[in-house]
């Protein structure tokens, strides 16, 4: 029956053998034989990553040590072309003569992996290593990939003697234990060695039926074993195929993978770019948190670094155009920050290592005016007063006591509390200026109780387009939106109308036509605070005195590029008159601060329109 057995488990075993081998012909064509990855590196640290993932899993003290080996070397493997109907376009032909390309890969020849265990090893666990390890690695036994294992356990060290017992007596009790059970100390005999093999029983006399058809089987699954060798041989000798490399024979200990210079000197400069990339992203995020945490200081950066304009465009570079515009464009001229945009959009991108130094002088400029100029937190009780208007905060304090006119008025903007004061009698304004004096003197109880009386009264406060409307302040504006036959007809009329609203009117009173009156020293304070273009844009048909005037208050280097966009520049009338309502916006408030005297100017005017007219 044992022999009826191995007869039949013989033919099986062929019949699996040639079923593998009628596989082999499709794989070698598809993949030339032979294992083809992109880098042995790679490959190599790929299969000792999954090996050291089960074996972590099976030892958690980490106790072993492995290493993976890939022998090989690189070849040129030709890029099957694709489908002529896949890529082609309507209108455009296949080019004729196509050469056909390659690309270098690396041939896995063997693979070996290593593996030493530090401690005691149950045969189970390493019956599971020996099956798990050549399955991870994709183990083939046409290369001749192998698998090492070995178990170094420590020894335990010898217990030490009892108390009160001799060394003769020890090593006696020692010896003991070893004479009465030898067979423990033996060496475990090995399979095979020292052992009786089994009896073999008789082969039986002669064939039987059973046995020729055995024979038949057998004799057709070598027939169709020699077709399958054949066709595997006819396939490689076949020119489009690349020859396949016999296996290598097992090496005790394979050499490392060869790195070349090139290969090490690309790893270097990706390495030292991902390094300046982190460091450029670690300096942005310190940078953007200060100037957005302390807009006072993001203020001085920006004001140090404008005459500077490289550095902020390559700061612009740094942050991106959004967030630059969000922390940038509030400390700075829409115009000038227009054209930082326009430079950074024309110009390529700064290198790292500048990209590093502007981030970094940036952020020491932050962190210095940091240290040097600490943020101060203090209560404001009047939080509210922030939203209300000049006319909206005169009118809530009308109708209150002189201490309390004192206590709001310090605590809103100075030009604000100025016009405000401007307002009263002359008494008042006396008293309330004693009491902003005498502030330091009032207890904080009461400023807290005068603050919650006030914000419950300025809920019901009217709109700021109903208080903030001033009579004297709109008839300048309209007197300056009409013709100067007009205005000047105005002025002199309103002289024996309204003496007072005439006083009034003509301390605030100018317009564009008045500039060849101003003074020459008056003139640049004036002129140069508004933007070139709109200056040019404010001249356009003017008259030439006026022209001269305003460009001679320029510095002599720009007026050649003044009078040349003066010649070129056309705009429509809307513009020019918008422009010169923005310079003569920059003369009254010139007029407010008591550097300027409108009603001189003014004067001047009229008795040269007057002696014109005569």
């Amino acid at each position: 029956m044992d022999v009826l057995k191995r007869r039949i488990a013989f033919p099986i075993a062929l019949l699996a053998l040639a079923a593998c081998l009628a596989g082999t012909p499709a794989e070698a064509q598809q993949q030339g034989g032979a294992q083809l990855v992109d880098s042995a590196e790679v490959y190599q640290r790929r299969i000792e990553a999954l090996v050291a993932e089960r074996l972590s899993a099976l030892f958690p003290s980490q106790s072993f040590v492995l290493r993976a080996f890939v022998v090989g070397e690189r070849t040129r493997v030709p890029v099957v072309a694709a489908a002529p109907g896949v890529f082609e376009l309507p209108g455009f032909r296949r080019t004729q003569g196509e050469q056909p390309r390659s690309e270098e890969k690396f041939r896995v020849d063997q693979v070996v992996v290593r593996v030493v265990l530090h401690e005691d090893v149950a045969p189970a666990d390493l019956q599971y290593i020996r099956t798990v390890v050549p399955l991870l690695a994709d183990f083939r036994a046409e290369r001749g990939d192998r698998l090492d294992v070995q178990v170094v356990a420590p020894k335990p060290p010898p217990a030490p003697p009892a108390a009160g017992v001799a060394p003769e007596a020890a090593k006696a009790e020692a010896a003991a234990p070893e004479a009465a059970q030898p067979e423990a100390k033996e060496p475990a005999v090995k399979p095979g060695e020292g052992m009786a093999k089994p009896p073999v029983p008789p082969e039986p006399q002669g064939f039987t039926v059973r046995d020729w058809i055995v024979l038949g089987l057998l004799g057709l699954m070598l027939l169709v074993l020699l077709i399958v060798l054949l066709r595997v041989f006819l396939m490689r000798l076949q020119p489009a195929q690349p020859a396949v490399a016999p296996p290598l024979p097992a090496l005790a200990h394979p050499p490392p993978p060869v790195r070349r210079p090139e290969d090490e000197k690309r790893e270097q400069e990706l390495a030292q770019a991902r390094e300046q990339q982190e460091r450029i992203d670690s300096l942005r995020a310190t940078v953007v948190k200060g100037l957005f945490a302390r807009s006072d200081i993001g203020r001085q950066l920006v004001v140090a670094w404008q005459s500077e304009g490289d550095k902020l465009a390559a700061l612009i570079h740094c942050l991106g155009p959004t967030v630059a515009r969000q922390a940038l464009l509030p400390h700075l001229d829409r115009e000038r920050y227009r054209s930082l945009e326009e430079q950074v959009a024309q110009e390529e991108r700064p290198s790292n290592a500048d990209l590093i130094e502007v981030l970094r002088e940036a952020n020491l400029f932050l962190l210095a005016r940091e240290i040097t100029e600490p943020e101060r937190f203090s209560e404001d009780p009047f939080p509210f007063l922030r939203e209300l208007s000049r006319g909206q905060i005169a009118h809530l304090i009308k109708e209150e006591p002189v201490r309390v006119k004192a206590i709001v008025l310090s605590r809103i903007d100075p030009d604000d509390t100025a016009a405000i004061m401007d307002q009263m009698p002359r008494e008042l304004q006396l008293e309330v200026a004693v009491q902003i004096g005498n502030l330091q003197s009032l207890p904080l109880d009461m400023l807290s109780d005068v603050a919650k009386a006030l914000a419950d009264k300025s809920r019901h406060l009217p709109d700021a387009k109903s208080v903030d409307i001033e009579g004297p302040r709109a008839l300048v504006d309209v007197m300056g939106r009409a013709a100067p036959e007009t205005s000047r007809y105005l002025l002199q009329a309103m002289k024996t109308k309204d003496r007072r609203l005439s006083e009034v009117v003509e301390k605030r009173f100018f317009m564009f036509e008045f500039i060849p009156e101003v003074a020459e020293e008056l003139l640049p304070q004036a002129v140069r605070a508004v933007a070139s273009t709109t200056v040019i844009q404010a001249l356009q048909g003017a008259e030439p005195e006026l022209q001269r005037k305003v460009i001679l208050a320029f510095p002599e280097q720009a007026r050649t590029g003044l009078v040349t966009s003066l010649r070129s520049a056309k705009y429509d009338r809307q513009t020019i008159l918008e422009a010169r309502r923005q310079v003569v916006a920059r003369f009254q408030q010139l007029a407010e601060q008591g550097k300027i005297d409108l009603k001189q100017i003014s004067d001047a005017w009229q008795a040269q329109q007057t002696k014109a007219a005569s």
